[in-house]
């Protein structure tokens, strides 16, 4: 089974000072025994994420941790990218911006209902091959 990682759930695994830090790494390691997949957005955003709060030796100690965890990162090709703009606009009224768009998109890719997420909006999203999303924690 493969299950995607948003943002959300790999920066709180990122700092110790973050609130759902032990909730994040539990959740990641619960799925670690899945394909864990990230698109290359999330993996951008994560990435400014932490070295915008909490500098570049965190942003360094974090792509090394993700790359020891062997989570996979996927690009995104037109298709999906006109796939995300097209989620975007069919789900204007849940604000998912750029990013989630993409996760969702990817989703459609890979054929995949699991997010690790802590943004509850993305269970809105429909898939076109399942009934709901399953978005842990």
């Amino acid at each position: 089974m493969t299950a995607l990682v948003d943002t959300s759930v790999l920066a709180a695994a990122a700092s110790r000072r973050d609130t759902l830090h032990a909730e994040a790494v539990s959740v990641v390691t619960e799925n670690a025994e899945q394909r864990l997949v990230v698109p290359m957005t999330v993996f951008t955003e994560t990435m400014c994420l932490i070295r915008a709060r909490y500098g570049p030796d965190a942003q360094t100690t974090f792509w090394d941790g993700f790359s020891a965890a062997g989570i996979e990162v996927v690009s995104l090709d037109d298709a999906m990218l006109s796939a995300a703009r097209e989620i975007e606009r069919r789900y204007a009224d849940t604000a998912y911006g750029f990013v989630d768009a993409t996760l969702l998109a990817a989703c459609e890719s890979l054929r995949c209902a699991r997010i690790l997420s802590f943004d509850r909006r993305l269970a809105a999203y429909r898939p076109s091959f399942a009934t709901a999303l399953e978005v842990l924690p």
